[in-house]
């Protein structure tokens, strides 16, 4: 059998559940092999190819122990001073990255354009525990995620310290309450009353004054300026009218099918063409008098 045999995931798989079972069992071979019929010569071709595997395994872990420990006696310990540690936590950041990617190191140093031989070594570093740094310690302030400012002030107390981007002078942390603007009523009534002249509109008030549209109508629902006056009607006469109420008789024009039929008193209801008018006039009146 050629190598590509053993490469194949289903029969990998399933021979190394046998394997595993039979060394349990306590059963010889030939008497494992007979109970679940499989093949003798199988077996002992895949049992030889799993101990050659993981024998490989073991060998590959030991000489990486071994190198580890000749690079641990023959260098010097890392160093402690900031220039140093701020190289730790960049290498610290690829490294974990790295492991997150699922990228090959050499395909992870070609995409970054590092040293793939010093990611080799800072790994091993670490691996070793001759590294111990929290790298997201160490980043800028600017490079740190945002605390929304509607969080409790409490919340940013405490404050992650940074030896290596700081400056020498650092101003203590604002109270995130500062943070948001307040008014007082006349300050309100006063911007809101700017909105209200003529020639103003609500867009530049709010930008002359850095604040938003929404909280200027707010503004004025509660002052009472967005309340609409109510309407004042006024009288109209017309002139040569017989009457104050004036009816509109030829604007108002009947349906398809219908005729005009004058009443008695002046006033018009529409029937359908070919009804008798006198008929309609009588079904009229007897219907307001019921």
């Amino acid at each position: 059998m050629g190598t590509e045999y053993f490469k194949n995931e289903a029969r990998r798989s399933f021979w190394s559940v046998h394997v595993e079972a039979w060394r349990r069992s306590g059963l010889s071979k030939r008497k494992y092999c007979r109970q679940h019929r499989l093949s003798g010569g199988t077996f002992d071709r895949w049992l030889r190819h799993l101990i050659d595997a993981e024998a490989l395994k073991i060998r590959t872990e030991l000489h990486r122990e071994e190198r580890r420990e000749r690079l641990r006696k023959t260098r010097a310990p890392v160093s402690k001073d900031l220039r140093c540690r701020a190289v730790q936590a960049f290498w610290a950041m690829h490294v974990e990255a790295m492991r997150w990617c699922g990228l090959s190191m050499q395909a992870y140093a070609k995409a970054h354009g590092i040293s793939q031989h010093s990611l080799r070594r800072w790994r091993d570093l670490i691996d070793a525990n001759e590294v111990e740094i929290d790298w997201r310690a160490q980043l800028h302030p600017s490079a740190r995620p945002l605390i929304s400012i509607g969080a409790s002030s409490a919340a940013k107390g405490s404050r992650v310290g940074s030896r290596l981007t700081d400056a020498p002078t650092v101003d203590p942390p604002n109270d995130g309450r500062a943070i948001r603007r307040r008014f007082s009523d006349e300050e309100k009534v006063a911007i809101v009353t700017e909105s209200e002249l003529p020639g103003a509109t609500a867009a530049e008030v709010c930008r002359r004054h850095d604040i938003v549209t929404s909280m200027l109508f707010r503004w004025r629902v509660q002052f009472g300026f967005s309340k609409r006056g109510r309407a004042n009607l006024a009288a109209v006469t017309v002139a040569g009218a017989q009457s104050a109420t004036l009816v509109l008789n030829d604007l108002l024009q009947p349906p398809d099918g219908m005729k005009v039929i004058e009443l008695d008193d002046g006033r018009r209801v529409f029937a359908p063409i070919g009804c008798d008018p006198d008929a309609v006039r009588r079904h009229v009146a007897e219907q307001e008098t019921a």
